[in-house]
C-alpha cells in the first residue's frame, strides 16, 4: 500500500442550516498536525466530513464510481472511440487512458481509509472530548465509510459471481485496513474480507441506532445542543443507520449464499418498511420527476457534489457535434433494447421519456437524469449524488425471492410490480414465471439506474456472459480491474 503521512488532509466546513445543498461548502484544504486536530469535537467533525468530500470526488463518486466509468462499462451508450473513458468502456485496462482512473480510484480511496482509521484511532484514545451522541454517530459513520469503501474497491478489483465460485475461502482478495500505519497490510480471502466488511457494518448500526437522528427514536431537541451548526441536519446526505442496512443488504447479496440472500431481503424490508415509518424517503411520481430528476426523495444516502453543473458539463450537451468526443449518449436502438416490454400510452414508463431522455436532432439520447438546469434552484435535488435509493432495496428483495431455497414469484412480483408502478409503468406481470421475472428484475436496474453506476457491477454480480448490446461476451478478464501497477510490484496479487 502506498505509505500515508503522519499528516492529515483538514477540511474546515462551513454548514448552514437552512440549506442542505450548503452543507460542504468549504475553505481550501489545508494540513493539521494530527495531535491537534482530535484535541476536540470539531476536529472529529472535521475529518468525518472530510472523508465525506473525499467521497464525492470526481476520482470516486462524484464522476468515476457513478455516472461516469463505471456506468459506461455496461455497454449501453453509444461512446465516440476517442472519449477518454473509452478504453475502461471496452475493458482494455493496460491503455493508456485507462491506467490512471484505475490508480487514481485505488489510491484515493485507501487514502480515505487512512483518514477514517486515524480519526477511528483519535477517537478511542480522546472519547472525553466528545459528546456520548457524538462519540456514537461519528464513530459509526467513520466504520461505514471504512466498511463501503472496501467492499465496492472488492467489487471493483475483485471477482464477481461469488455464489458460483468454489474458492472463497483460499482466494485472495484487496487488503482490509483496519489500522493507521506503514506497514503493508495482507491479503485475506473474499470470506474473511467479507466478514471484516459486515463486521464494521455491524458495529456502525448499534452505534447509530439509538443517536442517529434519521430514526427518530429522540425529539428534535434532544440533538439542540449539538446542532447550531447543523451536523445532524438531514441525515440522508450521511451514511446514516438506514443507509448502513441498505449497504449490508448489498453486501449479503454479494456474498449470494442462501443463508446470505436470507439476510440480504431482512436488511432491504428493513429500510423499506421501518424507513417508511419515519418518513426517510418518498417515491417520486410521473408529476414530480420533471423538476426531481435525481429522484432526490427517494435516497437513502447521497453525496453533494459541488458545481456538478460544471462537472456534467462537457458530456451531456442538449446539442452536440461529431467532434464533441467526451459525449454520452443513447442510440435509438439502445433505447429501445432498455425499454422494451415498459408499455405505451397510459402505461408508458417515464424514465424512458422525453422527461428523463433527451431526443437529439442528430438521432440520439441523451440522459437527463444530472440536468442541473431542470431542477428547481434551492432545492435539494442540485448537486446531489445518490450513493444508495430506494428502489435498489425492492430489486433486493425481489431478487432474494427468485433464487436460493426460498422461491416465491408472487411475493418478487409484487416488489417489481411496486417500483414499476411508481415509474407509471402498469403492465401486469403477476402471472409471470420465475425467468420472466429474473429478466424483468435485470431489465429494471438497467432502466432504474442509468447515470449511477450501479447497472454494470449488478451484471458482474450475477455473472452475466451476454449483456445487452456488448457483442462480446463477458469473464473475469473484462469484469476485473487489475490492481496498479506499484501495488502488484509490492506483492499484491489477484
Amino acid at each position: 500500500m502506498k505509505r500515508i503521512t503522519q499528516y492529515i488532509t483538514l477540511f474546515i466546513l462551513l454548514f448552514s442550516v437552512t440549506s442542505c445543498n450548503d452543507w460542504l461548502d468549504v475553505t481550501p484544504a489545508s494540513q493539521v498536525p494530527e495531535e491537534d486536530q482530535f484535541k476536540d469535537e470539531p476536529g472529529f467533525r472535521q475529518a468525518l466530513i472530510g472523508c465525506y468530500i473525499g467521497l464525492a470526488s470526481e476520482t470516486l463518486y462524484g464522476k468515476n464510481l457513478s455516472w461516469y466509468v463505471l456506468d459506461v462499462q455496461d455497454g449501453k451508450y453509444d461512446l465516440y472511440p476517442s472519449a477518454q473513458v473509452y478504453p475502461m468502456a471496452a475493458y482494455q485496462y493496460k491503455h493508456v487512458r485507462a491506467t490512471p482512473i484505475i490508480d487514481a480510484v485505488w489510491l484515493n480511496a485507501y487514502n480515505i481509509i487512512a483518514n477514517a482509521n486515524n480519526a477511528l484511532k483519535f477517537i478511542e484514545k480522546r472519547s472525553n472530548v466528545l459528546d456520548p451522541i457524538s462519540y456514537k454517530v461519528i464513530k459509526g459513520e467513520l466504520l461505514a465509510i471504512r466498511a463501503m469503501l472496501h467492499f465496492d474497491l472488492m467489487r471493483i478489483y475483485g471477482y464477481g459471481n461469488l455464489a458460483s465460485r468454489t474458492d472463497k475461502e483460499t482466494k485472495l482478495t484487496i487488503p482490509y485496513v483496519k489500522e493507521y500505519k506503514k506497514e503493508t497490510t495482507e491479503q485475506l480471502s473474499y470470506k474473511k474480507t467479507i466478514d471484516l466488511i459486515v463486521a464494521d457494518l455491524k458495529e456502525a448500526l448499534d452505534l447509530l441506532k439509538e443517536e442517529d437522528p434519521v430514526t427518530k427514536k429522540h425529539t428534535d431537541d434532544y440533538y439542540d445542543n449539538l446542532n447550531d451548526d447543523g451536523f445532524y441536519s438531514d441525515r440522508t446526505y450521511r451514511l446514516n443507520y438506514f443507509a448502513v442496512k441498505a449497504l449490508l443488504a448489498r453486501v449479503y447479496m454479494w456474498e449470494g449464499s442462501d443463508a446470505s440472500l436470507l439476510l440480504a431481503r431482512q436488511e432491504a424490508l428493513d429500510v423499506i418498511e421501518d424507513g417508511e415509518k419515519v418518513d426517510l424517503y418518498t417515491w417520486v411520481t410521473n408529476d414530480g420527476i420533471s423538476t426531481d430528476l435525481i429522484l432526490s426523495t427517494e435516497h437513502i444516502a447521497s453525496l453533494n457534489v459541488l458545481t456538478l453543473s460544471d462537472k456534467i458539463s462537457g458530456y451531456f450537451k442538449l446539442n452536440f457535434t461529431d467532434t464533441d468526443y467526451e459525449q454520452i449518449k443513447l442510440s435509438e436502438e439502445g433505447v429501445q433494447n432498455i425499454f422494451d416490454e415498459s408499455g405505451t400510452g397510459s402505461n408508458a414508463d417515464f424514465r424512458g421519456s422525453s422527461k428523463m431522455l433527451f431526443p437529439t436532432s442528430n438521432g440520439y439520447y441523451v440522459p437527463l437524469k444530472l440536468a442541473q438546469d431542470r431542477a428547481i434552484s434551492g432545492t435539494n435535488c442540485l448537486n446531489r449524488i445518490p450513493l444508495v435509493r430506494i428502489s435498489e432495496m425492492y430489486l433486493i428483495v425481489a431478487e432474494t425471492y427468485l433464487k436460493g431455497t426460498d422461491v416465491n414469484t408472487t411475493e418478487a412480483a409484487k416488489y417489481l410490480t411496486t417500483l414499476r408502478e411508481n415509474r407509471s409503468n402498469f403492465i401486469d406481470i403477476s402471472g409471470y414465471t420465475r425467468d420472466q421475472l429474473l429478466t424483468c428484475l435485470t431489465n429494471e436496474y438497467r432502466r432504474e439506474f442509468l447515470c449511477e453506476g450501479v447497472t454494470f457491477l449488478y451484471f458482474k454480480r450475477i455473472g452475466e456472459i451476454n449483456i445487452p448490446n456488448l457483442s462480446t461476451p463477458m469473464s473475469d478478464e473484462t469484469y476485473v480491474w487489475p490492481y496498479p501497477e506499484t501495488e502488484a510490484a509490492m506483492g499484491l496479487v489477484q
